[in-house]
């Protein structure tokens, strides 16, 4: 009896910490969608209406982060600013970006309005493509 008690627990706490993961899933959009030229505010007004399409935005480096990931791969995130401070946040895999705070870029990439990373909700993400300083 006592150690049906044990799995039983055991169980349940493994589903609770395996949860975030299954949750994690996106549906893709569409390989061939095409890529939306808009504002930060506008994403950021509407996210829903954006919510796993493809944009392409300018705007402001706001801040920058060099991070690698839990197989050491290198990636940079950074926040994304317009004139009026609606603010997304970026993230651009396998390389640190040579980019700055102040810098102006305009990046490509696939909208989320809100995406889970481990036990963490990001809102407003941008996984981009390609960014360029311009």
């Amino acid at each position: 009896m006592i150690n049906i008690l044990k799995m039983c627990g055991f169980l349940a706490i493994f589903s609770l910490l395996i949860s975030p993961f299954l949750q994690a899933a996106e549906t893709p959009a569409p390989k061939e969608s095409p890529v939306l030229e808009v504002r930060i505010k506008d994403v950021v007004s509407s996210p829903g209406e954006y919510n796993g399409k493809k944009v392409a935005l300018e705007g402001k480096v706001a801040k920058v982060d060099y991070r690698n990931s839990s197989k050491g791969e290198p990636f940079t995130i950074f926040k994304l600013k317009d004139s009026e401070n609606n603010e997304v946040g970026v993230y651009f895999e396998d390389q640190r970006l040579p980019i700055s705070k102040g810098d102006r870029v305009k990046i490509m990439g696939r909208f989320w309005k809100e995406k889970s990373y481990f036990l963490y909700k990001i809102k407003n993400v941008i996984k981009a493509r390609t960014v360029d300083i311009i």
